[in-house]
């Protein structure tokens, strides 16, 4: 991927490489201006990292308010000043490190007033520290803001708000995050955080340098990155063509050649999920990239390896995300699942890890109601709100479903032409799909096929004619494998009217 990195006008002899940019930024994040203040440490990280990935003309003051600060993409820059007082201090903080102990870099990082965008440059064997920067006192003070500060910081207040929405699906409000332990920083090893040893799933939005926990749309909360050694963190893409459950999860990825070294509950085995996105690499988005082949890595889990000669194009196919699921994941001796992410061709990368506690052998089930929350059936089974669809749209039911001890669970139905790709490990699986009728009364009205991995299920289906209007129908399948890409892609195919279903069970068959 080519950077566009800025250079300083007359300075320096030339424009230094991106490792040595990254090798000064990790010193500058260890250095005693630094290493106190995470909140600098992010920003900065942010900052560099964005500007290394050719996204320098986007860093203006909202975005980062939004992306590094957790702001609402509506907040009012003027009332929160939260940009550009972390910006000044930052820049406190690089002229204290160039003064005090920066003085032979090899490679220096500026962030000028009136810009978000840093410049690197090689300075000359004989550059000099500015008079004005060698008064700056060791523990620096606050200071009046100056003439070119308040007319830059008018003119970021102007910047339209649809820069932030064009380039980047941020969601609506941050109402879904909650304070938490401060976030580990891209580039370094992460900080100490409790041990995830208690049995419970672990979830890690990868690079997200934000500090406070996500709620996604299922009630699952999610730290921000941690536990991770090597990599950079990176901004996800753009342009989900077709937006995925929840965007959130892939809004940032860790990128590089890197390691995650994750505490675990020994005796425990887990299913673990992996959530990609390609950033670069897919035609049709904003920055065009040569699709399949462009992006090849490998991943190993406790040295073995579990994904080998991963693309990301290949693996989601006609969806722009993808999920892998794997059983049996466990804590090697040391009480830690050793995650490695291996570089072939470009970067390798991954946007979330989840893992959650399951008995070995088999993954826990997954039921998925076509309904906007989590429902406790009649059994105590739990379904999960509509996930992993692609295409179709939700539909308030019409007349209520009879003779079942769970009406709720008919509510509502996903109808249109789409398609499920449920991430499952490798073996045989049973499927069970609930449908119901409840707006057609007579034959013929709506008729659809319904297929798993390109094999019929049901071909013609009728719902009136098999059950009569505002009944269920329930169907069970045994022995479903994953396609080549670790789904369960069972795709609903209308041929009279549009096609529907209520809900969708997955139990894992063991053998």
């Amino acid at each position: 991927m080519s950077k566009n990195l800025p250079t300083a006008a007359g300075q320096g002899d030339g424009q230094p490489s991106t490792d040595l940019i990254r090798l000064e930024l990790e010193r500058l994040l260890k250095s005693d201006p630094f290493k106190n203040s995470k909140r600098c440490q992010i920003l900065l990280s942010y900052l560099v990292e964005e500007t290394l990935a050719g996204h320098g003309d986007l860093l203006k003051e909202r975005l980062v308010g939004v992306n590094v600060f957790g702001r609402s993409p509506d907040y009012d820059t003027a009332q929160d000043p939260v940009v550009r007082s972390a910006v000044i201090e930052v820049r406190k903080r690089l002229a204290q490190f160039y003064v005090e102990s920066g003085k032979d870099a090899a490679v220096r990082v500026d962030l000028h007033p009136g810009s978000y965008i840093p410049e690197f440059r090689v300075p000359p064997p004989t550059e000099e520290i500015p008079a004005a920067l060698q008064q700056l006192p060791s523990k620096p003070r606050r200071r009046r803001t100056t003439f070119a500060i308040v007319a830059a910081t008018a003119l970021l207040v102007c910047v339209p708000v649809w820069l932030v929405f064009h380039f980047w699906p941020v969601p609506k409000s941050d109402l879904g995050r909650t304070p938490s332990a401060e976030p580990a920083v891209s580039g370094t090893a992460a900080s100490p955080s409790p041990p995830a040893a208690t049995g419970d799933a672990v979830r890690i939005l990868a690079g997200d340098l934000r500090s406070d926990t996500y709620i996604d749309r299922f009630g699952n909360q999610w730290s921000s990155d941690r536990y991770f050694t090597g990599g950079n963190s990176r901004q996800g893409t753009s342009n989900l063509y077709i937006p995925p459950t929840d965007p959130e999860l892939f809004r940032t990825m860790r990128e590089g050649d890197f390691t995650y070294t994750i505490p675990l509950k020994r005796d425990q085995a887990y299913e673990m999920r992996l959530y990609f996105v390609e950033p670069q690499y897919r035609y049709g988005n904003r920055i065009g990239g040569d699709g399949e082949g462009s992006r090849i890595f490998q991943v190993r889990a406790n040295g073995q390896v579990i994904l080998d000669n991963f693309d990301i194009v290949e693996d989601s196919g006609f969806a722009p995300t993808t999920v892998r699921a794997f059983k049996d994941i466990a804590a090697a001796q040391d009480g830690m699942l050793h995650l490695q992410f291996i570089s072939h061709q470009d970067h390798s990368l991954v946007s979330a890890i989840e893992l959650l506690p399951s008995s070995r052998g088999t993954i826990p089930p997954i039921r998925i109601h076509t309904g906007p929350f989590y429902y406790s059936d009649s059994a105590g089974n739990r379904w999960s709100p509509d996930n992993f669809f692609i295409g179709g749209g939700l539909l308030s039911a019409g007349a209520p479903v009879t003779e079942t001890s769970d009406p709720e669970l008919f509510n509502s139905e996903r109808v249109g032409n789409f398609y499920y790709a449920i991430p499952v490990p490798p073996g045989h699986y049973s499927l069970t799909i609930y449908f119901a009728e409840t707006w057609f009364h007579n034959p013929d009205a709506r008729v659809f096929d319904v297929s798993c991995n390109g094999a019929v299920l049901m071909h013609h289906l009728d719902l009136v004619q098999q059950v009569g209007f505002s009944h269920v129908l329930k169907k069970t399948f045994h022995g479903l494998e994953p396609n080549g890409q670790g789904k369960l892609l069972i795709s609903f195919s209308p041929i009279v009217n549009y096609a529907s279903v209520r809900a969708l069970e997955v139990v894992d068959e063991g053998h």
